[in-house]
């Protein structure tokens, strides 16, 4: 007598989806030109992609800071256009990316925000920075708020001359009992906090780069590698 036996079925997870992705290794700043989002002060003297300080594959990009590289009366920058998100109440967003700065900064230079597109206006929520500590050394910080003015959320310390992995888990909320933001740093969790993580706005973009407001005239240079927008934590995580 041959048995039926009933066949199990089992529901894997979908593969995460890779959003965006660069990695510079086209030599250029070709895989920027699609984000939407426009760059500033983006010349040769700004921004290099070169292959002496490289975290993966041949090429990283130098980004570098002078006291003339003005976007207004206020503020100076020298960045990347980075990728939008759509974002509804209850979204998520994973993006991850290597950071290495071979000296220490000598102002406070904001290396990453997320910002919303009006109405009614520019509404930046949040921000990474890096900036000198009291007695020597580096820290780097993440504050949420217009440059991170509501408060900040975690520091610590930033070694100079290697290679740092922030990865990043933001869950859209206008509502503080809702919101959150995870964050790892070289691989280990180093935040999961609810926050406020969103304004009105339905589209927001990033520019990694270097932004100063006000005006500080000192030359820094901070390089990137290996961005990646995902839609799943595990996308974005390191390799191991």
């Amino acid at each position: 007598m041959r048995l039926h036996l009933p066949l199990l079925l089992l529901a894997l997870p979908a593969p995460g989806k890779i959003l965006f992705q660069a990695g510079f290794e086209t030599g250029d700043l070709t895989e920027w030109l699609s984000t939407g989002t426009r760059g500033q002060n983006t010349t040769p003297r700004n921004v290099q992609v070169q292959k002496t300080v490289v975290r993966e594959g041949e090429y990283a990009a130098k980004l570098t800071i002078h006291g003339d590289d003005r976007f207004n009366a206020q503020q100076l920058r020298v960045q990347l256009g980075g990728p939008r998100v759509t974002v509804t109440e209850g979204a998520d967003t994973y993006m991850s990316f290597y950071l290495y700065m071979a000296e220490p900064p000598r102002d406070r230079d904001n290396f990453f925000y997320w910002e919303g597109n009006p109405p009614p206006r520019y509404n930046n929520v949040m921000t990474w920075w890096v900036e000198p500590k009291e007695g020597g050394g580096t820290l780097i910080k993440y504050g949420t708020g217009n440059l991170g003015r509501n408060g900040v959320e975690w520091q610590a310390d930033f070694s100079t001359g290697q290679w740092h992995h922030l990865a990043m888990h933001i869950h859209w909320s206008e509502d503080p009992a809702k919101g959150n933001t995870r964050l790892w740093f070289d691989g280990a969790m180093v935040l999961d906090r609810k926050l406020k993580t969103k304004g009105a706005e339905a589209v927001y973009f990033c520019q990694p780069g270097i932004h100063r407001s006000p005006h500080r005239a000192s030359v820094d240079s901070i390089y990137f590698d290996s961005f990646v927008l995902a839609d799943t934590l595990e996308e974005v995580l390191p390799r191991k």
